[in-house]
């Protein structure tokens, strides 16, 4: 293990994820608070955070409940925010591409 390795496992720093050109972020390694926490505001999403991005807000429907798909944006992005150790601002989350969504969409599966 080099330095550099040793010293992010001290600080408790993981791999880094391209968001978009320019935007890379590096994953919290999960400690079971933080894993707790996670699992805390994600409970009861059954959905990808790709397949809910701006789907606004379903009404219930004999076929369906209602879903705020606003609600799982947010909480997502909230876990988002505990994972990544510098966070993602509102401009870096507006700037994430297509394959940024796809690692965003694989992110938290470690820590559920």
């Amino acid at each position: 293990m080099t330095l550099e390795e040793t010293l992010d496992q001290t600080l408790n720093i993981g791999s880094e994820i391209r968001l978009a050109e320019g935007i890379t972020k590096r994953i919290q390694i999960g400690s079971i608070g933080l894993i707790r926490k996670v699992r805390s505001i994600m409970k009861g999403n059954e959905y990808k955070f790709s397949f809910s991005i701006g789907r606004g807000k379903w009404e219930a429907t004999e076929n369906r409940k209602e879903i705020d798909f606003d609600a799982v944006e947010e909480a997502y992005k909230e876990a988002f925010n505990l994972v990544l150790v510098e966070g993602l601002t509102d401009e870096e989350y507006e700037q994430v591409d297509e394959q940024g969504i796809k690692e965003l969409d694989e992110l938290l599966e470690r820590f559920l």
